[in-house]
């Protein structure tokens, strides 16, 4: 499927590092041809923090300004549990989702992603009460912050992790006060390992047909675009180079020419580096604009990406 002059083109981009500080991050998105980002406002793997200086926020803002971007999203903590049975893991969860949202809200960056959390033996349906009464809670604490969508990220479904099928995730939509202030991100790797079929034509309209059915593609607000080292229905979140995992290129070729897909930011989170990043941007906006597959971008791997 070819675009025509009529249609957006894709909204895309990587995650990108914030080392030296948050301003720096969208000159470098900007630098590898990002038109979307995603990044962390805070050290992803600690609790402790510092507020973000008046001097950052203004250039951060500067700097997106002057830069092609038109989405930007933050990732939360990786430590964050707000389904968490364990109160003090819990409490000390919700307080660094706070801080998150507070951050996203003065930098003005309108997606903030989270994963669902863990119901750690608690159950699933445990799990996603515990869960809505912390969202419900957090909201309830920031109503000045509703210009920051809250994306519930699908996950894996490794362990106790919540949010591996559709139904779940429109348990935790259903059930908060504030639905407005939600949205989904689908990973692709994620969804192929927990179980759709996002390769064969059948399994990918199945799969968006659910979706629409469960969910509603309105909700749908961001794609993390990654191919997967493990397979089919393998709950194992493992990321891979677009087209080098077990999900192949068809796939991405129908992510960015399917009309319920195409016009969804998209951010890619592959194990490689600014220059890999940059050559899987062109790989996907070459497919957009020809609707043909073009040779795979280069196939190495960079350790301790996301």
């Amino acid at each position: 499927m070819a675009m025509n002059g009529s249609e957006p083109q894709i909204t895309v981009g990587c995650h990108v590092s914030t080392s030296g500080g948050v301003e720096l991050a969208p000159g470098r998105g900007h630098a590898i041809g990002c038109d979307a980002m995603q990044l962390f406002t805070r050290n992803q793997r600690s609790w402790r923090t510092r507020p973000l200086a008046e001097e950052e926020i203004a250039a951060f803002r500067e700097a997106r300004a002057a830069s092609r971007l038109r989405t930007v999203m933050s990732h939360d903590s990786y430590l964050i549990n707000l389904a968490s049975p364990v109160a003090e893991m819990r409490g000390k969860s919700i307080a660094a989702f706070e801080d998150e949202l507070v951050r996203c809200h003065q930098l003005g960056i309108e997606l903030l992603n989270f994963h669902p959390g863990s119901h750690l033996a608690s159950g699933v349906a445990q799990g996603i009460a515990t869960l809505v009464e912390s969202l419900d809670l957090i909201c309830a604490h920031h109503p000045e912050t509703t210009g920051v969508t809250l994306v519930l990220e699908t996950v894996a479904g490794q362990g106790t992790n919540l949010g591996r099928t559709f139904e779940e995730i429109a348990a935790i939509l259903d059930g908060v006060r504030e639905p407005a202030r939600f949205a989904v991100c689908v990973d692709t790797c994620h969804c192929f390992a927990a179980g759709y079929d996002l390769v064969s034509d059948a399994g990918w309209e199945a799969s968006w047909d659910a979706f629409d059915r469960i969910l509603g593609l309105q909700r749908l607000a961001a794609f993390h675009v990654n191919d997967s080292k493990g397979a089919f229905d393998s709950r194992k979140d493992r990321h891979a180079r677009l087209g080098r995992g077990a999900m192949g290129a068809a796939p991405f070729l129908r992510l960015v020419t399917d009309p319920r897909t195409r016009h969804v930011p998209m951010f890619l989170e592959t194990p490689t580096d600014p220059a890999g990043y940059a050559a899987e941007i062109v790989w996907l906006r070459t497919m957009a604009a020809t609707g043909a597959i073009p040779p795979l971008p280069p196939a190495e791997e960079v350790k301790g990406q996301l």
